[in-house]
């Protein structure tokens, strides 16, 4: 599933950041790297993702969080 849909209260594990040079560079020197655990903090429509990572919040706003993937953490 995409970042952008995802849950409100729910942890998830990081599997692909995108595409994208710029946007994986500045997300892997947050920490946002594969395999990484993240909560997410906030997802409302037209507002950055508010997520918890590595005893960081990280806002990422609503286009690239539709290119990462990420899966439930069960």
């Amino acid at each position: 599933m995409m970042l952008s849909k995802a849950i409100e209260g729910q942890t998830y594990i990081l599997i692909n950041i995108g595409s994208d040079p710029h946007f994986m560079r500045r997300a892997g020197s947050m920490g946002l790297v594969p395999n990484t655990e993240i909560r997410v903090i906030r997802n409302q429509t037209k507002m950055p993702i508010l997520l918890f990572a590595r005893d960081t919040l990280i806002a990422v706003n609503q286009k690239d969080a539709a290119e990462i993937e990420v899966e439930a953490n069960v």
